[in-house]
């Protein structure tokens, strides 16, 4: 008798573990293998696709042409909305790391500092009208 108290006091606690759903290792028994590689077919929800758009660097150069439908730019794997400036004429300047700036459509200017650069002050003041 004292045989089976102790087998039932033994018996029980793992009758109780091993039935109780969810808190099992489900490693042992899945047929899957382990793979040493990572999936790289999908990112995960928590991780986002890169931005679309032109690289900064291309679209921001001294003398070239913005673009007239130029939406923004990929800077650093972030995407760097426009930073415009509605003119009166119906124009419209866009201003890019604070050294480049240019109407849509129009050929890129270069600056050291905007702020402190009479030929871009001047186009804002006429953009203003």
């Amino acid at each position: 008798m004292r045989t089976r108290r102790l087998l039932a006091a033994v018996a029980l606690p793992l009758l109780l573990a091993t039935g109780c759903g969810g808190d099992s290792d489900t490693t042992a028994t899945d047929p899957t293998p382990a793979s040493s590689e990572p999936d790289t077919a999908s990112p995960s929800p928590s991780e986002s696709a890169a931005p679309a758009g032109p690289a900064c660097a291309d679209v921001w150069v001294e003398g070239g042409v913005l673009p007239a439908a130029y939406a923004g730019c990929v800077a650093d794997g972030a995407l760097v909305e426009p930073e415009a400036l509605s003119c009166s004429s119906g124009q419209t300047i866009v201003r890019y790391a604070e050294q480049y700036y240019g109407v849509l459509g129009g050929k890129i200017k270069f600056a050291e500092d905007l702020a402190q650069d009479p030929d871009y002050r001047h186009s804002v003041s006429v953009c203003r009208g």
